[in-house]
């Protein structure tokens, strides 16, 4: 099942992110290897990822009921 997304940190900048193309577990893994050994100022890592954005930005947008 495609579940994991990949994480990136940079060394450099601090600057960080997740992707938004999910893999099952074991592409993900190698994945976030290959690109640890292309990119050695980028940490990589396979993650489940958080709630996606958009349920996020409609949670934080509903309006309270008004007694």
């Amino acid at each position: 099942m495609k579940t994991y997304a990949i994480r990136w940190t940079s060394t450099v900048t601090g600057g960080t992110g997740i992707g938004t193309k999910l893999f099952d577990l074991e592409d993900a893994e190698h994945l976030a290897l290959e690109l640890n050994e292309n990119y050695p100022d980028i940490s990589h890592e396979a993650i489940i990822p958080p709630t996606p954005r958009a349920e996020v930005i409609e949670a934080a947008t509903v309006e309270p009921l008004s007694d």
